[in-house]
């Protein structure tokens, strides 16, 4: 298929998209992108070792309207952990969000980091991903360092969306396609720069309805995987996952996951995590650090902390009803 966007600016005719269930599963066709293909939950995914998750993206990542109609406000994150339950899953990050899940670091009960003598007695708040509503890439790469410093070993990284708003005043450095691609192997250099043990798996973003935006961010999807390649050939453990089957009939406002939807968006990401080669996902830094307005709680695996008063500047929390 082909939009106006294409027709405007002389590039090639899109593929169509692939919808679930109508073309068969097989065997991945590109081991530079991983494809959709519906994994019955609760694979063993690196039995052993703590799979340290840091969610990095805009409102989507933030689950930005998962509260509403009954939602429970948790976005992606809840499914996504309870399709993990053979894994002791941990989410990282600075940002904190309103969901009901229960704790900061939600991890099984065998993870060290539960109920440690050091968690009983430092206060922190719940930080649970690096996200931030209606910002771009360039944003993210400016505000993602803390989270980073907790080294993750596997990053989700859906960012883009934004960037290809028609609104400038939301995709504040310009909305094309390749500047945004370049931006975002630039925020994926700094995430390999600050945790070259970890994965990384760079969302071809999902589809929008919105006809102001959709020719833009299908162009946008079509660069991601070399940009994801291009980190992989240089040894990088980076590979573009396919959000481009995610269908917007998912969608409640052309941008956001339904709360159904968002159920669906966790389990994209799961299927995706236990495509990744088992023997790129290694055991997180033992150092965590808890990043909250005012001070870092560093913990240990042997329960032991310390706080440092730090000047990293606060968390910041969108809160604008703008399309994001």
């Amino acid at each position: 298929m082909i939009g106006q966007y294409q027709i405007q600016h002389g590039l090639k005719e899109f593929p169509d998209i692939f919808e679930p269930g109508r073309g068969p599963i097989g065997p991945n066709p590109s081991p530079d992108i991983l494809h959709y293909t519906n994994s019955k939950p609760g694979q063993k995914v690196k039995p052993g070792t703590e799979l340290r998750i840091l969610g990095v993206g805009e409102s989507i990542t933030v689950g930005f309207l998962s509260d509403r109609n009954g939602g429970d406000g948790n976005g992606y994150r809840l499914k996504l952990r309870d399709d993990l339950p053979e894994d002791d899953v941990v989410f990282v990050g600075t940002q904190k969000y309103n969901g009901t899940m229960d704790d900061g670091y939600f991890v099984s009960d065998t993870s060290p980091f539960r109920a440690t003598e050091c968690q009983k007695t430092i206060p922190t708040i719940p930080v649970l991903q690096a996200a931030w509503n209606g910002k771009t890439t360039k944003f993210i790469a400016d505000h993602i360092g803390p989270s980073l410093k907790q080294r993750p070993n596997i990053v989700l990284l859906h960012a883009g969306t934004n960037d290809m708003n028609p609104n400038s005043a939301i995709s504040t450095e310009g909305n094309d396609p390749q500047g945004a691609a370049n931006r975002l192997g630039d925020l994926i250099d700094q995430m390999i720069k600050e945790c070259p043990d970890a994965v990384i798996l760079a969302a071809m973003i999902i589809n929008t309805c919105n006809l102001k935006q959709s020719d833009r961010t299908k162009h946008y999807q079509q660069l991601i995987p070399a940009v994801a390649a291009k980190r992989k050939d240089a040894g990088h453990h980076v590979v573009a996952v396919d959000f481009t089957t995610f269908q917007t009939s998912w969608l409640q406002d052309c941008i956001h996951p339904t709360n159904d939807g968002y159920k669906t968006f966790g389990d994209y990401w799961y299927d995706f995590i236990t495509q990744i080669p088992k023997d790129w996902i290694k055991k997180p830094m033992e150092m965590l650090q808890h990043t909250t307005t005012d001070q870092v709680t560093t913990k240990t695996l042997t329960g032991t902390a310390s706080t440092q008063w730090t000047e990293a500047r606060a968390p910041v929390l969108e809160t604008s009803n703008k399309e994001v």
